[in-house]
């Protein structure tokens, strides 16, 4: 397969600030690090790679707390006025959201951190922080970590977060970078009380890459398998030439979570996924098979370097899954599932996975699914039309795995059905309207459809016509939204499908997002409930005007809706 030759993007990567000539870059000096304490000595890795900081970034003189605030207080109002800010999608409070960070539940709450940028297009990047009881609902917790230390001051990048007794901890990337766009990066743990507010305990974990890798190096994933701590990033094989750089995986262990060896790279073969020149924001977790009761390992990342082949790889990047054996004393994974896309809209991108959730939940706060939530966005696509209200992107709905004979199908969280409990409708048989649902923003539709005679079709119209087509048939479903006012992505995705006559689908849509859920399962069956295919699609609507229909060669069986 011919690898996309894009150059290596962060999707945190910063633009350029202001540097002003009178305070040139020179003039902050050079700083030295001071070795670590005993209980946080470097991992091998970094002792066997020293490094030398960079001058200190000129914006590290600038007080970005303070102008973090300032943004907030400005802007708020006008983010909130907006008919495209979502009511049960967590978006920012202002500014630029990309990748979720430390989503853990506690046994009462769900967190959620996410790279923020306020200031964006200065993109600055910020850890923001939302708390919520119900996956739905989120309160605004305020910034959580601020870009201002010699070991972060180019971001505060992706990372995770554990549950651990009296409070939480949270480990991220710091980025680094001197005038000449050399990056350094390095592993930091910031530890929070009950209150999940995290404080950073310098000096970092662990200082710039092992040996043999770049310094794209970066989102730490940790958990505990077999009563060890293991810590998962994404990086990059340093080749002789760029060319020759190739996506990774690499785990440190730990028993006390402060003192890391490096233990190796997972070591698995997928023809998909080779020749990547990156490996970013990989989750490492263990899901049952519904249908075997095999525990299996698999292995969330988003490789970049993928080209579009036939209907996959669509987006500028990937995101997606591996399901095998994982050997923990050798790192062998042993691909059963080769890389599967876990979804087949426009956006979507650095899903992660809930800690306290599946198999990593607590035995005092069960939460028998893994859930899972994503960045409703890509990389360098940031001109929506939402910025005109001075925000941009927001999460998936959080949605359950299920692993079912290698393969992972979906579902949106159960809590949905709290906040939009369905209620039986019918389509017009004349036009074919869905009338309970005009002029809504935010709403669902679920049904069951017989395409045995030819698909069905939903139309979605605003005040300047069709804006969103959806076909759902025997092997494929698509989702066209060229008539929305955003299609920077493309317009037109479609998705082969396990060929069956009858389809379950569940629509939500939500101001400016639409995910659409298909599957073949019907009541009964196994699968019933959760989906073969995810579209995730930004779906910026004109006027308040909505309009449904339903029409096609198709049957529509069963039909329910609920509006907000």
């Amino acid at each position: 397969m011919t690898k996309q030759n894009r150059p290596i993007l962060d999707t945190d990567d910063v633009q350029p600030v202001d540097e002003s000539p009178t305070t040139p870059w020179s003039s902050f000096g050079k700083i030295t690090l001071e070795p670590l304490p005993e209980n946080t000595a470097p991992s091998q890795g970094a002792a066997a790679k020293p490094v030398t900081l960079a001058p200190l970034a000129p914006y590290l003189q600038r007080d970005l707390a303070a102008e973090d605030q300032q943004t907030v207080a400005a802007f708020r109002e006008s983010v909130r006025s907006d008919r495209d800010y979502p009511k049960l999608h967590l978006a920012p409070p202002v500014g630029r959201l990309n990748d979720p960070n430390g989503l853990v539940y506690d046994g009462r709450h769900y967190h959620a951190f996410y790279q923020y940028s306020p200031l964006h297009p200065e993109r600055i990047v910020y850890w923001r922080h939302a708390i919520s009881d119900d996956l739905t609902h989120w309160e605004d917790a305020g910034t959580a970590l601020v870009p201002n230390t010699r070991y972060d001051s180019h971001g505060c990048y992706s990372g995770s977060g554990i549950r651990v007794p009296g409070g939480f901890e949270f480990f991220y990337t710091g980025n680094v970078k001197d005038s000449r766009n050399n990056r350094e990066t390095y592993q930091i743990l910031a530890t929070a009380g009950e209150d999940a507010y995290p404080t950073r305990q310098l000096p970092p974990l662990l200082e710039g890459p092992y040996e043999g890798y770049t310094a794209h190096y970066r989102d730490p994933h940790v958990f505990e398998r077999d009563g060890q701590w293991w810590m998962v990033i994404g990086a990059q094989k340093d080749g002789k030439k760029k060319k020759h750089r190739t996506g990774a995986v690499v785990v440190y262990t730990s028993a006390d979570r402060r003192s890391w060896d490096f233990k190796g790279e997972l070591d698995f073969t997928d023809p998909t996924v080779e020749g990547c020149y990156m490996y970013e924001c990989p989750s490492l977790l263990q899901l049952r098979d519904e249908v075997t009761g095999t525990l299996r390992d698999v292995l969330i990342f988003s490789p970049q370097g993928l080209s579009p082949e036939g209907e996959k790889y669509q987006n500028i990047y990937q995101s997606g899954y591996i399901v095998g054996e994982l050997d923990p004393q050798t790192l062998r994974f042993e691909v059963h599932t080769p890389f599967t896309e876990l979804d087949a809209g426009f956006e979507f991108y650095a899903p992660q996975t809930v800690h306290g959730t599946g198999t990593s939940a607590h035995d005092d706060a069960p939460h028998p699914q893994t859930v899972m939530i994503g960045w409703l966005g890509n990389a360098d696509q940031d001109d929506h039309p939402s910025w005109a209200h001075r925000w941009v992107h927001m999460f998936t709905y959080p949605r359950e795995l299920h692993l079912r004979e290698g393969k992972i199908y979906q579902n949106p969280v159960p809590q949905l059905d709290r906040v939009l409990p369905l209620e039986p409708t019918a389509v017009d048989v004349v036009k074919g309207k869905v009338p309970v649902l005009k002029d809504a923003g935010t709403w669902r539709l679920h049904g069951t459809v017989d395409v045995s005679d030819g698909p069905v079709k939903i139309r979605v119209k605003d005040a300047h016509g069709t804006a969103l087509r959806i076909t759902i048939a025997e092997d494929f479903a698509q989702l066209d939204r060229s008539g929305t006012r955003y299609t920077e992505g493309g317009t037109l995705r479609r998705r082969a499908l396990t060929p069956n006559t009858e389809r379950e689908f569940e629509l939500l849509v939500d101001a400016s997002s639409t995910e659409l859920f298909v599957g073949g399962a019907v009541s009964g069956q196994d699968g019933a409930g959760s989906y073969e295919q995810v579209f995730s699609a930004r779906t910026y609507f004109s006027g308040s005007k909505r309009r449904v229909r339903m029409g096609g060669n198709g049957e529509v069986l069963k039909l329910s809706y609920a509006v907000l």
